[in-house]
């Protein structure tokens, strides 16, 4: 009797829960009865727009450009270097635009276009995940109808395969454009409403990609040779590169969540309240010593001098993990404020020295121009890419892209192009070029682009983070140096370069990621705690020494 009062019950919860779509008379019959790549790609061009920037904090700490202000609690773990597993996880990329990617592939029967676009999405995705943490799932991420504990895959085999896929998404993309029958094969039919990056202009997709895989390439220089490295780039260099910034806008709209991400993060609220980032976030002594050095004429436009000021209208800027720039308390600090350069395109940029404009509707940056061509001078300096733009040629074309971009005058830009610590030598060595490279790159990526400076520091050394002047000053450099000078205890002064697994991964997904800890600990000798895995673990293509060495 028992066995069927529980039978009966069950039932009856079953049937009613059933019943609920058949009862609801409401249902709108021009709804969409499945999801098409089509309703989904815009999603995921949205999301993407959002995720550029959810560590830009972070990086302009740990790079120079930023430093946290007195007044405002928190920060410590950034300015002690003191990085847990539970402190970062990105993770949370697989069950969200990595698995609607995955979807869009599976549903685009023969169908090109759509699975070429997630190629590159992915490409970004699995490219900034083996950034941060080194091996990751891959080939059974995404798929719970293999396994809800995908294994880890090599990062560099992983890597190499992105640069296929990208390979694979420029022909697609080429083809789309020039195959004699683009216009009337299905396999090249799509809508460009759901693009919401370039509405379906595909010449702009090919070179978005290729300028993607020249940013994959060049992170592989100390592990592969410039011969390896140009056969990479070779089939397609003369596909061309983005010339300038690739953004996304889905519709933003001032109502709450429908703002550019990076206008509701640094600039206002939907309900027009400025944001609390504005005193948050200052200028890094670091940075400001490099570009007064070098009288860059972008100083001043990426950042003001508020009110508190003294003297009056004077850049005040400090190191970073020391607080007691306010005159009075929570936030007003006498410390420069960065500008809206960045984050409204309708932005003032004066001598008055104030934050204007209204970013709220502005497109959401993804990739920037002036990146494309320092990508360019550094592998046409290294012998990677051969034709087209020489290095000094890509690298004058990167400076008046980023001084354009931060509305200096045409009239300053030549002069500064020509100054003595700017003009290109030919009679650089090879390693003085990539040196001022990097260098310029790491000015033009300020704000929208902190984390491929941290990739090239990893990568480089460059920017050096001792000394921020092309003229090394033992008296005053170790007073500006890029590393934390919190007084509360460093974990170690040294920039962390791998993340450990997020907690979560390891609690869910324990011996997969025990793995990939364990291939660590055997490959770089480090251990997984707070003082060892985040300064001596290594992603595959960060080659430096286990011991960073910060000589004078």
């Amino acid at each position: 009797m028992k066995k069927l009062i529980i039978i009966l019950i069950a039932v009856a919860t079953i049937g009613l829960s059933g019943c609920e779509k058949w009862l609801d008379i409401n249902k709108n019959p021009n709804d969409a009865t499945r999801a098409n790549p089509d309703l989904i790609l815009p999603g995921v061009l949205k999301t993407w727009g959002a995720d550029v920037q959810n560590l830009t904090q972070l990086y302009g700490a740990w790079m120079g450009y930023w430093y946290h202000a007195g007044g405002w609690s928190g920060w410590y773990s950034e300015k002690k270097y003191e990085i847990t597993a539970s402190y970062l996880n990105r993770f949370d990329y697989y069950p969200g635009q990595l698995t609607d990617t995955r979807f869009i592939r599976l549903n685009s029967g023969d169908n090109v276009m759509y699975p070429a676009i997630t190629d590159v999405v992915d490409a970004w995705y699995y490219s900034r995940l083996i950034d941060l943490y080194g091996d990751v799932p891959y080939s059974e991420a995404c798929q719970p109808e293999l396994t809800l504990t995908p294994k880890y895959d090599d990062a560099e085999t992983i890597w190499l395969d992105l640069i296929d896929r990208l390979d694979n998404a420029i022909t697609v993309f080429n083809n789309a454009v020039n195959a004699a029958d683009h216009a009337t094969n299905p396999i090249y039919s799509f809508k460009p409403a759901s693009d919401i990056v370039f509405s379906g202009d595909f010449t702009k997709w090919k070179q978005f990609a290729n300028t993607l895989k020249l940013r994959l390439v060049m992170r592989l220089t100390n592990v592969r040779t410039a011969a390896e490295l140009k056969g990479m780039m070779d089939n397609t260099v003369a596909h061309g590169f983005i010339t300038a910034n690739v953004s996304v806008n889905p519709g933003y709209s001032s109502s709450d969540g429908k703002t550019n991400p990076w206008w509701n993060t640094f600039g206002k609220s939907f309900s027009g309240t400025v944001q609390t980032s504005n005193t948050q976030y200052v200028l890094n002594r670091y940075f400001h010593e490099k570009m007064a050095a070098l009288a860059d004429p972008r100083l001043e436009k990426y950042f003001f001098a508020p009110a508190s000021a003294s003297p009056a209208g004077t850049l005040i800027s400090r190191v970073l993990g020391v607080d007691g720039d306010l005159v009075t308390q929570p936030n007003s600090t006498t410390a420069a404020n960065y500008s809206w350069l960045f984050i409204a395109a309708n932005a003032t940029v004066t001598s008055g020295r104030v934050n204007s404009g209204d970013g709220a509707l502005d497109r959401a940056v993804i990739m920037i121009g002036p990146e494309a061509y320092f990508l360019q001078a550094e592998a046409a300096s290294r012998g990677i890419i051969t034709t087209g733009m020489t290095a000094q040629a890509a690298y004058e074309a990167g400076i008046t892209a980023s001084m354009t971009a931060s509305k200096v005058a045409s009239a300053d830009i030549d002069p500064y192009l020509t100054s003595v610590n700017v003009a290109w030598n030919t009679a650089w060595s090879a390693t003085e070029q990539i040196k001022r490279i990097i260098d310029q790159k790491y000015i033009a990526n300020y704000f929208l682009n902190h984390f491929e400076s941290f990739c090239d520091y990893r990568r480089t050394g460059y920017p050096n983070p001792m000394h921020p002047t092309f003229t090394n000053d033992a008296a005053l450099d170790p007073l500006r140096e890029m590393l934390s000078y919190y007084p509360g205890g460093l974990i170690r002064r040294q920039i962390p370069r791998l993340f450990p697994y997020p907690q979560a991964e390891i609690n869910i997904n324990n011996d997969a990621t025990m793995a990939a800890i364990n291939a660590q600990i055997s490959k770089n000798g480090v251990t997984f705690n707070t003082t060892s895995y985040p300064f001596d673990a290594r992603t595959f293509w960060d080659t430096a020494p286990k011991t960073i060495g910060y000589d004078y």
